[in-house]
C-alpha cells in the first residue's frame, strides 16, 4: 500500500486565491523561551490551499462543511490526465463518467478550470465528486456560474490538490476537511491510496 499526499502545505507564503489573505501562524508558547511545550495559534480563510466547497459556499440554506456526508469525500476515485489540454476542458476531454464517481482532475501549471458546460455534462451524469489542481474550478468569468451547477447538484468540490506527481489512473480518496460549524468551506487534508 503506498499513500500519497495530495494536500498543499499550509504556509504563510503559499500560493492563494487572489484577493484573499494567507495564513497567519503565530507561535504563542516556546521551548526556547523557557516555556514547557510549543504551541502555535494558526489564522486561515476557510478555503486556504487544499479545501472543500460545500453547497453552503455559494447557496442560500445549503449544507455546510459540518453537514457534509463523508461518504462523497471518501471512496474509489479516478484522476485524469488534462495537462495536455492547451485550452479549456471540453466534456469529450473528460469522457465517460459513471453515476457516483469522485473524479479528480489534473491539469497543466494553473490546473484545470471548468467551464459551465463541463459542470452541466457531470452533474448530468450524476458524479458524487470532482476535484482540481486549481485554486477555483470555474473558468475565468464562469466562476460563479460553474459553482452554482455543482453545488446545487450536492456535487462535492475539492479544489488546490496537488496532483503535479500523481498518475492517471484508480486509486483510494480520503479527503477529511476541518469540521467548522456552519463552514463554507473546509481546509482539508487529502490523500490518495494505491492498493
Amino acid at each position: 500500500m503506498k499513500v500519497i499526499d495530495i494536500s498543499m502545505t499550509i504556509s504563510p507564503d503559499m500560493e492563494m486565491y487572489p484577493g484573499e489573505p494567507g495564513p497567519v501562524i503565530t507561535r504563542i508558547s516556546k521551548l526556547e523561551s523557557g516555556d514547557q511545550y510549543n504551541v502555535s495559534q494558526l489564522i486561515l480563510g476557510t478555503h486556504t490551499g487544499t479545501h472543500v466547497d460545500p453547497p453552503l459556499h455559494l447557496i442560500e440554506g445549503g449544507a455546510g462543511i459540518d453537514d457534509m456526508p463523508l461518504d462523497m469525500l471518501v471512496g474509489p476515485a479516478r484522476v485524469i490526465d488534462l495537462s495536455h489540454i492547451q485550452n479549456d476542458i471540453e466534456p469529450a476531454d473528460i469522457g465517460d463518467v459513471e453515476p457516483g464517481e469522485i473524479l479528480l482532475l489534473k491539469g497543466k501549471e494553473g490546473g484545470v478550470r471548468l467551464t459551465t458546460a463541463v459542470a452541466q455534462y457531470l452533474m448530468d451524469n450524476g458524479i458524487k465528486t470532482v476535484g482540481t489542481d486549481a485554486l477555483s474550478i470555474g473558468a475565468a468569468g464562469e466562476e460563479y456560474e460553474v459553482h452554482t451547477v455543482l453545488l446545487g447538484a450536492d456535487i462535492a468540490v475539492v479544489e488546490g490538490l496537488v496532483l503535479s506527481a500523481v498518475e492517471a489512473g484508480q486509486y483510494l480518496f480520503v479527503c477529511l476537511p476541518l469540521k467548522v460549524a456552519t463552514g463554507d468551506g473546509g481546509p482539508a487534508r487529502v490523500v490518495l491510496i494505491e492498493q
